[in-house]
């Protein structure tokens, strides 16, 4: 699956910004499925993750304080858009935090990267659906299916599907590696297996960035 590059500097080999970078995956990837390059800000302690969206401007996500090391102590997120380095204009564009707008949506990331994909920026065209299979010990199979979404939309609620069955007390057991194609994730639990999906949508045929 295509995805943005990494950041280019020196910081990628640093330890705290690899595990930021890592323990914050589930909202890093769906922005580089959008075409957006994303990065792991440290700035002095105040960590934050920055998506340059190429026009420009760029965008900044946190929580009601900086990002910390704990995912456990994120109630929320609020992503502003500004120009590139922080001067000029800012614009809260999305707010779960407690007080913010959407706040009854806490730390969803689906709803979040749904009103990303309504910023008029350039992203990817892709179509991507993603799908489950629940399989249980006596080998019945309940399947279920997302509808046909945006790059960074699918890839949120890939994310947000994964964490439920996390919290449903199933185990991860594999995950493909980001470069060896779509993203694919297996779970057990009891004797029973969940599969979680990202599959291309070709309806259109091939699409290409504009």
């Amino acid at each position: 699956m295509p995805f943005a590059p990494l950041p280019d500097h020196n910081r990628t080999d640093d330890p705290l910004w690899r595990r930021l970078f890592h323990g914050y995956r589930h909202v890093v990837t769906p922005l580089r499925a959008n075409g957006w390059t994303t990065d792991i800000e440290l700035c002095g302690g105040e960590h934050h993750i920055r998506a340059d969206l190429g026009d420009g401007t760029e965008l900044v996500i946190a929580s009601v304080h900086p990002l910390s090391a704990d995912l456990n102590e994120v109630d929320g997120w609020k992503a502003v858009r500004q120009e590139t380095g922080g001067s000029g204009t800012h614009t809260c564009v999305y707010d779960s935090t407690p007080g913010g707008a959407q706040r009854h949506h806490g730390t969803g990331l689906v709803p979040l990267f749904a009103r990303l994909a309504e910023l008029e920026v350039r992203r990817t065209t892709a179509r991507l659906i993603v799908s489950a299979t629940h399989t249980n010990s006596f080998g019945a199979n309940h399947n279920q299916t997302a509808g046909i979404e945006a790059a960074g939309v699918a890839l949120a609620r890939y994310f947000d599907w994964c964490q439920l069955l996390v919290t449903e007390a199933y185990r991860p057991v594999w995950e493909r590696p980001e470069y060896e194609g779509y993203p694919l994730a297996l779970f057990e639990k009891a004797g029973g297996i969940s599969t979680v999906r990202v599959t291309p949508w070709h309806g259109d045929g091939p699409r290409r960035w504009p």
